[in-house]
């Protein structure tokens, strides 16, 4: 069965972008949705007179509320109107429309709920990335890996994905980005509800665009989320007989790394006041490699029964 799909395009600032990348999709003949949020330049203007050459709706923003909420808003009305999924796009050209019309070729298709790209393959970058972007989707990349179970998503704040609608329920979670990080959020969000996945090679091209881009809140989002998801994750484990003890392994682990934390903390304040612990110095180091061993041990055996059944339902382009 095909899915309604529409297209969203987020617009701050983009005035130099903004008309050939809705002039390049309009003969796909798929409903677009453009969000301006709060744009100090001529995006609006340039927005409305577009309005009477392609076929699109604007959505503007009163203020400034970033790149997450303005996402949120554009799922929900999507939803809204009856459309089963949502292709999100961003209005600053980094994205060619290539790509963009692969992602709404296979989102049409009905097999997938979530289709997601990956810039990191030989011919995937072009133009010089940001350290900064390089480095924090290394560790979110990381982080989705080890804690979701699998070993076949990559790059979860590539901003060229689509999702589905249903989704939307998710959104209204205390824990959703309105900023930064919305990416990695709708990548772990999906494995967590067994979203049939789609993942392909796109090309991002980095030019002059403007990046307001936070590190440091980054990352305390994609640490924020990947803890609250896999806490959720077990949750949803204990109440599946497959998954049972694949949660218990989990469990096991935190267990093993707050023991672990507590002896590392016990060994610092040895050797920084020089103070007499209740277990000597010799007992914890004993303990810290011990807990170290089992650490390994129950996380290579949860990774390895997880991956099993998360990756039956991923499938790479190539």
């Amino acid at each position: 069965m095909k899915n309604k799909t529409a297209i969203g395009i987020l617009a701050f600032n983009v005035e130099k972008y903004i008309e050939n990348v809705i002039k390049e999709l309009s003969h796909l003949n798929t409903k677009m949705y453009v969000i301006n949020d709060f744009s100090t330049d001529n995006t609006l203007s340039l927005l409305k007179k577009l309005q009477s050459q392609v076929d699109i709706v604007i959505i503007n923003n009163d203020k400034n509320i970033g790149a997450g909420k303005s996402t949120k808003k554009l799922i929900q009305q999507t939803e809204h109107d009856g459309f089963d999924m949502l292709v999100k796009v961003d209005g600053d050209g980094q994205f060619t429309s290539q790509d963009i019309i692969k992602v709404v070729e296979v989102a049409k298709s009905g097999e997938y709920k979530y289709i997601k790209s990956n810039r990191f393959w030989e011919g995937g970058i072009k133009g010089n990335i940001p350290k900064k972007r390089f480095f924090g989707n290394l560790l979110a990349t990381m982080f989705m890996q080890v804690t979701m179970g699998t070993n076949k998503l990559f790059d979860p704040l590539n901003g060229l994905f689509a999702v589905s609608t249903s989704i939307t329920k998710e959104l209204d979670k205390s824990y959703y980005p309105s900023r930064y990080g919305y990416p990695y959020f709708f990548a772990v969000c999906s494995v967590i509800n067994g979203f049939k996945t789609y993942q392909l090679n796109n090309t991002v091209i980095y030019e002059d665009q403007k990046s307001n881009l936070k590190s440091l809140r980054v990352l305390f989002t994609i640490l924020k989320l990947t803890v609250i998801f896999y806490i959720k994750k077990i949750k949803i484990k204990k109440h599946l007989g497959i998954f049972q003890r694949s949660a218990f392994l989990d469990m096991a682990f935190i267990g093993s790394i707050l023991l672990l934390l507590y002896i590392f903390f016990q060994l610092m304040y040895i050797l920084i006041f020089a103070k007499v612990s209740i277990i000597s110095t010799s007992n914890l180091l004993f303990l810290l490699i011990f807990c170290l061993v089992l650490n390994t041990v129950l996380f290579i055996s949860s990774f390895k029964e997880e991956k099993m059944i998360r990756n039956t339902s991923i499938t790479s382009e190539g």
